[in-house]
């Protein structure tokens, strides 16, 4: 079977970030994506004007700190382009723990995004039981703009439940109510958890997000 040709336009790529790579700010991530894009030689769209550069948009910033296998990027291209030759530039030019999955013409917005699926795994998650650890309300010290205060967040996690000894929670992920899942965590007494970001969903919290 043929590879899908990508027309010159809008491209999405599906990617991970793993191991150590989850220690890196969203700022150092855009630094790395931009000189992996240069050596691999991809005929990307760039600005005007005074200062030309790559347009490389991010559906979803992931919390310092943690994992993920379904990090979703988009950008422009000038001329059409393989899939699979696109797909396996990138990974070349890509460090071992950053791997794109599969790259396409994108039909959605990052706008429609409405929830993530997360995994926090450790010692501490085998003690809990997140249906009566999270009963409303659920009032943190949250980050705003304006300072600390205090706020309830369970309207904003929308599924809690253990599976396999992981905790698995899906948590808003809309611009403007966006929940970082180490917020319910520490509510919840967890220490020295790991956090896997797995699926993005629409607003609709059921249809997986692509």
């Amino acid at each position: 079977m043929s590879a899908a040709m990508l027309p010159a336009g809008p491209v999405r790529i599906k990617f991970e970030k793993r191991g150590s790579l989850k220690f890196i700010s969203h700022l150092d991530l855009q630094r790395m994506m931009n000189t992996a894009f240069n050596r691999a030689e991809i005929p990307i769209w760039y600005t005007e004007g005074f200062n030309p550069h790559k347009k490389l948009i991010f559906a979803l910033p992931l919390p310092l700190g943690a994992e993920s296998i379904c990090e979703f990027l988009d950008f422009r291209i000038v001329e059409p382009m393989s899939s699979d030759e696109l797909t396996e530039r990138l990974n070349a030019a890509f460090p071992p723990q950053l791997r794109v999955f599969e790259s396409y013409t994108p039909e959605s917005k990052f706008q429609s995004i409405g929830w993530a699926e997360y995994e926090l795994s450790g010692n501490s998650v085998k003690s809990i039981d997140p249906a009566e650890a999270l009963k409303a309300p659920v009032v943190v010290l949250k980050r705003t703009k304006s300072g600390e205060k205090e706020a309830d967040i369970s309207q904003f996690i929308k599924r809690a439940e253990i599976e396999n000894g992981v905790l698995r929670l899906v948590l808003c992920a809309d611009q403007q109510n966006y929940l970082n899942p180490d917020y319910p965590a520490k509510y919840m007494g967890l220490e020295d958890y790991s956090v896997m970001r797995r699926r993005l969903f629409l607003k609709d919290s059921v249809t997986e997000f692509k």
